[in-house]
């Protein structure tokens, strides 16, 4: 009995979404034994997307070219966690700054990450001290900056290359 006891609790525990889908088929006042007309699928349209929202925070200046983008700003360890994992797309306007407390070398993967980029390392002077080029996406390669950094900037992939963006460059924000 105990057997029994213990495997419909992991069941339970397993299949925990099912239950309520479960209860009302086999609960169903309908004529018909294990109708599943009382189961309803959200329509495609009611399908809510989880991918999340840029929120403009700040605009970045590349003062030599005279270049503005709008930013979402990383500044904790949750959104510098989060990055820009799950996105599908990001206009070339936009980037994601990640401001950090301290400089020291840095390193940074595409993980869950859909868009490829640009990874610009920048020192506690906001020189760009690193530019790592066309990163793909969903790689669980470490992208280094080989020098010490206090932030970093993800736009685009090619952003760097149709814009003139070199290292040594520096940005305000």
């Amino acid at each position: 009995m105990k057997k029994v006891v213990v495997l419909l609790f992991v069941g339970l525990l397993l299949f925990g979404s099912m239950v309520p889908k479960l209860i009302a088929i086999f609960s169903s006042s309908d004529s018909e034994a294990g109708s599943v007309s009382s189961i309803s699928t959200p329509a495609p349209s009611a399908v809510v997307s989880n991918e999340p929202a840029f929120k403009k925070e700040g605009e970045l200046t590349f003062p030599k070219i005279q270049k503005k983008i709008s930013i979402e700003i990383a500044d904790n360890d949750a959104e510098t966690t989060q990055g820009l994992m799950y996105r599908k797309s990001m206009p070339d306007t936009c980037g994601m700054l990640f401001v950090f407390p301290d400089s020291q070398e840095r390193s940074f993967w595409m993980k869950n990450t859909y868009i490829p980029l640009d990874l610009l390392f920048i020192n506690s002077n906001k020189e760009i001290i690193t530019i790592q080029p066309n990163r793909p996406p969903f790689s669980e390669e470490a992208i280094p900056s080989y020098k010490p950094a206090q932030y970093v900037l993800e736009v685009n992939a090619g952003f760097c290359q149709r814009n003139g963006i070199k290292q040594g460059d520096k940005i305000s924000f």
